[in-house]
């Protein structure tokens, strides 16, 4: 069992034993690099104390026990906000409760994109990126704003790019594009017909394009040259794309940040000449 769960579920711990778990929950991170005195004297118990707390957790030592913190800490964290999301919403929640399980419900959209998508395959997006003259973005609806949130990123990076809200100029472009081009065809289903459609000239006109979709076996992904997904767990009666526009922003963030790294001195400098403050004010 993870340590920490472990911790969780012991039962015959002193007061003072107590005391020191609960430290530990409340700096976890901190635990990992201080010594035996160290928590301790924080705790207001003795190392005796947390020498018994490490027996009755099975561990001969407190140096086991930080290196078996340190391994379990992870999987203890993200097993942790997998159990808090699914609890489901309910009608009648508190604002603390909307607010905590709405968090751990876009905590695990951005856990399971991040596990269900081979690194292989970024570093191959990424790879198409460099190649790339301009980088086109198509997404329709709450899909849109993410798109023109890469649009923007390409622009502070110095790289053509495109985000149309509306399918007569998403067309246009599709049309207009050159096989040096790169276009991101961005739909939670992969069955918006708007993106179907435009994918379809895309391919026709064999351009290189990367699907940002749920995890499913959609009309999208067959259309395009390279597929990433995103959590598919999104209910039916969400209001808009909520979970699955936090884990696509996220897949677009990482993408963006190696994609930087390919040249960093020249994309920070870059980032650098375009970046502004602040609103001025205007007379």
């Amino acid at each position: 069992m993870n340590l920490l769960m472990k911790m969780r579920s012991v039962k015959d711990l002193s007061p003072s034993e107590r005391h020191v778990v609960d430290y530990i929950f409340d700096n976890l991170h901190e635990v990992q690099n201080i010594g035996i005195v160290e928590l301790s004297q924080k705790t207001f118990t003795s190392t005796s104390t947390v020498k018994r707390l490490c027996s009755k957790l099975g561990i001969d030592s407190y140096i086991d026990f930080r290196l078996q913190l340190s391994i379990d800490l992870k999987s203890y964290l993200k097993e942790s906000i997998l159990k808090e999301a699914a609890i489901p919403i309910k009608r009648h929640d508190s604002i603390a409760d909307v607010i905590k399980k709405v968090s751990y419900f876009n905590a695990k959209s951005i856990i399971d994109s991040k596990d269900i998508n081979d690194k292989q395959v970024f570093e191959k997006a990424v790879q198409m990126m460099t190649k790339a003259n301009r980088i086109d973005f198509y997404g329709v609806g709450p899909s849109n704003l993410v798109a023109k949130d890469a649009a923007l990123k390409c622009l502070r990076l110095g790289v053509d790019a495109s985000a149309y809200d509306n399918e007569l100029e998403m067309f246009i472009r599709a049309k207009g594009s050159n096989p040096d081009s790169l276009a991101f065809m961005i739909s939670y289903t992969g069955e918006t017909s708007d993106i179907i459609d435009v994918a379809k000239e895309l391919l026709l006109r064999q351009i290189p394009t990367v699907s940002l979709t749920g995890l499913s076996d959609n009309s999208l992904i067959k259309l395009c040259t390279l597929n990433l997904f995103v959590d598919a767990s999104e209910p039916a009666d969400r209001l808009g794309a909520m979970y699955s526009r936090t884990s696509t922003l996220n897949v677009i963030d990482i993408l963006f940040t190696a994609f930087i790294n390919t040249d960093y001195d020249k994309y920070m400098s870059k980032a650098t000449q375009t970046y502004f403050p602040k609103s001025r004010e205007r007379s």
